[in-house]
């Protein structure tokens, strides 16, 4: 996009969801951006059409039972598999190609993650590898093709005499967990403790960097290149720009809030070289921001609802927007 050039964010629409009473926790574009995955408090998953906002199919019904769809990730290898994280621990897997109605493929050696909420999910570079963190504070790294536990890295426990440096592990549950678009082996991941922590899968235990960061709370850390963008639960100073080579703040990025509301982000995405999205619960709003001249290029109102969660697509020129009461919104960047 020509950095020269004067873009601003056009709303195409508010779609109406059949599950929009159960809130919006998890949104992915598929890889050819024809599809939107959209996952509910109640475990549903829905698919739809971007370009209509169409629905598509209903993937999982979900139930008053189920716990949240609180991550979604297409396989970045195998386009139609679609993993889903949630908050009862479980992951299911379901595959778009199938003749019939999609169906978790759960299982096959999955084993639940017992008494965790899974509240992240990513795939490493070349798909061989996802990850899951969430409530227990611990990272699991599954092998995708077999869907088995390879690794885990362990959140320390101090009662038994375990690594109290500050790389052996999260104090507090994860929330964000980001692989390197570039890098094979590196991702971060950050959560209540107010830490950023670079990991290597390579490595059998600890991070390999670890810096006081943001509070996060959602899906706040992205990565593009040698910069990451973080959105953080706080009042003030909330969204940041950070240089990857040295892991230290490039900027703070102005979010659109007055004092009484406060920022308050849970997510924040690239959008494209220039521009991010970041969203929250300060002022129910998710705006796009250019971070090289500090221009905000418009802005997407939930009706006083806090925005929970945010993806693009189309080298951000497509956004989608949704949260509490679901609100989905999708625009476009012109």
């Amino acid at each position: 996009m020509d950095e020269n050039r004067v873009c601003e964010l056009s709303q195409k629409r508010k779609v109406a969801l059949s599950k929009d009473r159960h809130n919006i926790y998890a949104l992915r574009f598929s890889p050819d951006a024809k599809e939107l995955a959209v996952g509910f408090g109640n475990g549903a998953i829905q698919l739809l059409k971007p370009d209509s906002g169409m629905l598509k199919k209903d993937v999982f019904v979900g139930h008053r039972t189920q716990e949240a769809a609180m991550c979604l990730s297409y396989h970045p290898c195998r386009h139609s598999l679609l993993f889903v994280g949630n908050a009862d621990g479980n992951i299911r897997i379901y595959d778009m190609e199938l003749p019939s109605d999609p169906v978790s493929i759960t299982g096959g050696g999955f084993t639940v993650e017992e008494n965790n909420e899974i509240n992240a999910l990513d795939f490493s570079l070349d798909g061989s590898i996802f990850a899951t963190a969430g409530k227990d504070k611990c990272i699991r790294l599954y092998d995708s093709r077999t869907n088995q536990l390879c690794n885990m890295y362990k959140a320390p426990d101090y009662s038994s005499g375990d690594d109290q440096s500050v790389t052996s592990g999260h104090t507090s549950r994860i929330f964000a967990l980001k692989f390197h678009p570039d890098d094979y082996h590196l991702f971060i991941t950050g959560g209540w403790d107010r830490s950023l922590m670079v990991w290597d899968k390579r490595m059998a235990k600890g991070a390999r960097r670890a810096i006081n960061g943001p509070h996060i709370c959602g899906s706040g850390i992205d990565i593009q290149g040698n910069k990451m963008v973080t959105g953080s639960w706080a009042a003030r100073n909330s969204l940041q720009l950070w240089d990857l080579r040295n892991l230290k703040v490039e900027k703070t990025l102005p979010f659109p809030a007055s004092e009484a509301q406060g920022e308050f982000l849970y997510a924040a995405r690239f959008c494209c070289s220039d521009t991010v999205i970041a969203g929250g619960s300060g002022t129910g709003s998710a705006h796009v921001i250019n971070f090289k001249t500090h221009q905000v290029l418009g802005g997407i109102y939930l009706n006083n609802k806090a925005v929970q969660t945010v993806d693009t697509a189309r080298n951000g020129k497509l956004i989608a927007v949704g949260g509490v009461g679901g609100n989905l919104h999708i625009a476009e960047l012109l």
